[in-house]
């Protein structure tokens, strides 16, 4: 199914009349709600429980906003094929603000976690329908300078989320780390309204939703998140309730492609995979998300366990990746508008990643936390190769009607790969930690003791031998972990060298000229 496109925009962004980049504007503000609230309300955790309790369910506050989004991202995408890109968009504000408003209002724990889900449900549709509406509205090259843009915004996410949290917790409420959305959400739909114009479909009414496909698919991912999240930690791999879930996957899986195979508007479009590029992107995103969720977990636990840096500084230090990771997506989408080549960049990412996690492991305990913050800069240049290319490329490598899904597809794979690699690298990091205290020490106690159970506020007071061994310990993990991403991007640089170059031709089939 498919629209017509009735003109398209000028190829340079000053060409844009004012309201088309209010609307693009509205797009990524709806992107930057959905970033920053995956951040920010971490520090504000100790006063939801202190106010509401349930000790015991607060990670089910972060927990159902992440299952919430992996199990909407593809039907919002797929949505938004089948009827209007614009108004599903419109459609996941709504729902994100009243989840939003809805949270700050809760008075149980369960309340706020039912809330949160609704949330969660309301961000995949802005994480998605905000890059699908963008790739829409604008053609291929130009829209690679809007997702540079996207790496600012998460660059500022990630730091300044949780400052701003702690901030709004401290000098008003934690509810306000809620309320809070509605005034950017109100400015992201006067954005959109205004400035985005898209024609409705006229067959919308005779599509045909796969419901059956959405509920398979739902239960699969949210059964591998909940593996993924639980597996060797909260319960043993071999705990019935993992292998039960793991069977939930295994099984919704295989019906769900044999549903998708017979759907007439199947949620997953198998033709898309008929395209080499578009399977590889997928591995690529893959990879993107597995190296940042190491990045930005495991290099401040280093700064903040190893050498003694506060939470708020560590902050700081991953600064040199962002901005590595930002300047280079703006050079690099400046070399696609003016050279339509792209195929080079991937590979660059991959390689950057492979050379700034070899550059970890050159860290050791007394390494200067400055100077430890600047193997963040191949970091950031390898991510910033990948990610803004890894949208360009599944764009090029799907028909106009199924951006929404191929774009629902990227970002569930991206998903995925925070949620794997945060498990299997949180295992392999303990498992460092343990195995080196018992080593150094004889046992791993430390892990447990309520006196310095890790606590980056206490090596100070160690022992100087326990000091040691500790920093070791984490140093150690980090080392892991460095070992496993740099795996990772030597997959992705091999991916990418397989990419084909295709012509950045104008495949956007649903925008009329901005007026």
């Amino acid at each position: 199914m498919s629209e017509t496109t009735t003109a398209a925009p000028p190829e340079r962004a000053g060409e844009y009349p004012r309201l088309f980049r209010l609307g693009i504007a509205g797009a990524l503000c709806g992107m930057f709600l959905g970033m920053m609230d995956s951040y920010i309300v971490a520090t504000a955790l100790p006063s939801i429980v202190g106010d509401l309790g349930g000790l015991k369910s607060m990670t089910w506050i972060i927990t159902s906003y992440a299952l919430a989004i992996a199990a909407s991202t593809q039907v919002w995408g797929k949505l938004s094929d089948l009827y209007n890109r614009k108004t599903m968009f419109l459609l996941s504000v709504a729902v994100f603000l009243a989840g939003s408003m809805l949270c700050g209002l809760a008075q149980s724990m369960g309340e706020l976690i039912a809330f949160r889900a609704l949330q969660g449900v309301g961000a995949g549709g802005l994480l998605v329908g905000a890059v699908a509406m963008v790739q829409a509205l604008l053609p291929p090259k130009e829209s690679t300078r809007v997702s540079s843009w996207t790496g600012l915004l998460l660059g500022v996410a990630l730091i300044a989320g949780p400052l701003v949290g702690g901030v709004i917790t401290s000098g008003l409420s934690w509810r306000w780390i809620f309320y809070v959305n509605v005034p950017f959400g109100l400015l992201c739909l006067l954005g959109t309204v205004v400035g985005v114009k898209v024609p409705m479909r006229p067959e919308a009414t005779r599509v045909r939703i796969d419901y059956l496909g959405t509920v398979l698919l739902t239960a699969a991912v949210v059964c591998l998140t909940l593996v993924t999240s639980w597996a060797g930690t909260t319960y043993s791999w071999k705990s019935g309730l993992i292998l039960g879930l793991c069977a939930v996957v295994v099984v919704a899986t295989a019906a769900f492609l044999y549903v998708e195979r017979r759907a007439p508007e199947p949620l997953v479009p198998f033709r898309m995979f008929g395209t080499r590029n578009f399977s590889l992107a997928q591995v690529l995103g893959f990879a993107f998300n597995v190296t940042m969720v190491a990045t930005v977990n495991f290099l401040p636990q280093y700064f903040q366990n190893a050498r003694g840096v506060d939470p708020v500084k560590s902050g700081f230090l991953l600064i040199p990746m962002m901005v590595g990771m930002v300047v280079v997506m703006n050079r690099s989408s400046a070399y696609i508008r003016r050279t339509g080549r792209y195929r080079i960049l991937p590979i660059i990412g991959g390689a950057g990643v492979v050379i700034g996690m070899l550059l970890v492991l050159l860290l050791g305990p007394d390494t200067n936390p400055v100077l430890a913050s600047l193997v963040g800069i191949p970091l950031g240049i390898g991510l910033g190769c990948l990610i803004q290319n890894t949208i360009l490329i599944i764009r090029m490598s799907v028909e106009p009607r199924d951006i929404g899904a191929a774009m629902g597809m990227g970002s569930l794979t991206r998903t995925m790969g925070s949620g794997i690699g945060a498990a299997l690298f949180g295992a392999l990091y303990l498992s460092a930690l343990t195995s080196t205290l018992t080593n150094k020490l004889g046992s791993a106690d430390l892990l447990s003791s309520g006196d310095i159970r890790l606590n980056p506020e206490q090596p100070g007071a160690m022992a100087p031998a326990v000091r040691a061994a500790w920093s070791a310990a984490v140093t150690h993990g980090l080392h892991i972990v460095a070992i496993g991403t740099a795996v990772a991007g030597a997959i992705a640089l091999v991916c990418a060298y397989f990419i084909r170059e295709v012509p950045l031709v104008d495949n956007r089939a649903d925008v009329r000229r901005p007026r």
